[in-house]
């Protein structure tokens, strides 16, 4: 009787030894030097797949935070960073972190301002906080009557309003609006580097779960490989963030040519686009138009932006050239100033998802896989990777004697 419970307890300890030798040897033919590269890439491979999973919205990450957890830790980020080239607040009037996030949950009302979300869902909320963000950008100080006489000098041609428009445009509002779109790159990559983790757990978490049938089988192993392997993470990890500094310079490259154009001949882009309405219009397209008012709308909008060049020559006209009615000049070209930067700044926070879609998440979820199978291996990550596998042979041979000697005992047991 008292022979029984020692041979179930020997059985439990032999069952746990061959897991841990069957583990550690699959382990030690993955890290098998003429395939160790081939396994890198194909837990990037997986890695990458994933990440559009997760982007596309799972339920099973742990990785998530609420807005205010969100913009706290950028800011950390950015305090850590030491980036200086752009600020945290969209405006002067907010003198803390605090006021933002007030003003976010009280006056924006965002529905998922406290909900913790990561992933897609956790995208979409940050593109509506950019949005905010980039609408409250506005000129730099306020225009003088002495840089509107200054802007205004003498040339070989004609020197119109228009060319003085332009010049106070490209001085006084290009450069506020560009550290505004820098944030916007910024917080984009941040948040695709948070990601990391989650894109981990989500494959780690298919293990003997109900969902895994619908994924990939390798994710699991290939996620307890990366978890185990150091060397293999920090490749992988070290590769996704390159692609992150990419894609951000892409994005801050794409947006900075649209906004050197825009402002170089803000003309040429207000005549592509249709001239706000009255308040009572704008407030009419609050609900989701028909499709019959829409087919109404379009031929209206077509002929409104035929009718845009007009407009701004009225509002040009209307800048008396005397030089004895210099005030009212200096005046009407303030209000034009205004006028044009509100519109071009509208057309920006309009295209900011656009541009974010296009140039950052997409690239992000169709090259990453490429870049994953271009991981190269240095001098140093074979030695690292020979330390690794010499250790992990040493492991496998313990489990091997402890497994022999767990066998032996449960042998003369029973025999």
């Amino acid at each position: 009787e008292s022979v029984g419970p020692v041979l179930s307890s020997l059985k439990d300890l032999r069952g746990r030894a061959e897991r841990e030798a069957r583990t550690l040897g699959t382990e030690l033919a993955d890290t098998d030097p003429d395939r160790i590269l081939s396994t890198t890439r194909d837990c990037g491979v997986s890695f990458a797949m994933a990440l559009t999973h997760v982007m596309e919205g799972v339920l099973t990450t742990s990785r998530s935070m609420t807005l205010e957890e969100e913009l706290r830790a950028f800011q950390e980020y950015r305090k850590a960073a030491g980036s200086e080239h752009f600020s945290c607040l969209p405006s002067r009037a907010f003198q803390s972190l605090d006021e933002y996030l007030e003003y976010l949950r009280g006056n924006m009302q965002l529905a998922t301002f406290d909900v913790e979300l990561t992933g897609g869902a956790q995208f979409r909320r940050l593109m509506s906080e950019v949005e905010v963000f980039l609408r409250f950008s506005e000129i730099s100080a306020q225009t003088k009557k002495r840089d509107v006489i200054q802007a205004r000098g003498v040339s070989m041609g004609n020197l119109t309003w228009r060319d003085v428009v332009v010049k106070l445009l490209s001085t006084e509002a290009h450069a506020p609006l560009q550290r505004r779109v820098q944030y916007v790159g910024e917080r984009i990559k941040w948040f695709f580097e948070l990601q990391k983790e989650a894109v981990l757990d989500f494959m780690d978490s298919l293990r003997g779960s109900p969902s895994a049938s619908m994924y990939s089988p390798l994710y699991p192993k290939h996620a307890k490989l990366i978890k185990q392997n150091d060397m293999i993470k920090h490749l992988l990890f070290q590769t996704y963030d390159r692609a992150c500094a990419r894609q951000l310079r892409q994005f801050l490259e794409l947006f900075d040519n649209l906004l050197t154009t825009t402002f170089s001949n803000p003309w040429v882009f207000l005549k592509g686009s249709t001239l706000a309405g009255t308040e009572a219009e704008d407030t009419s397209d609050a609900a989701l138009p028909s499709f019959e008012n829409t087919k109404e709308r379009i031929p209206k909008e077509i002929a409104g932006r035929a009718g845009t060049e007009s407009v701004l020559s009225g509002w040009l006209t209307d800048i008396p050239a005397d030089a004895g009615q210099i005030d009212e000049a200096v005046h009407k070209v303030q209000l034009l100033v205004l006028k044009t930067y509100s519109f071009i700044r509208s057309q920006v926070c309009d295209q900011v998802e656009l541009f974010a879609e296009s140039f950052f998440k997409l690239p992000m979820m169709r090259r990453l896989e490429e870049d994953m199978t271009k991981v190269e291996l240095t001098a140093e990550d074979t030695a690292t990777y020979q330390a690794h596998r010499d250790h992990l042979a040493a492991e496998l041979s313990r489990a091997q004697v402890s497994l022999s000697e767990v066998d032996d005992c449960v042998g003369r047991l029973q025999g």
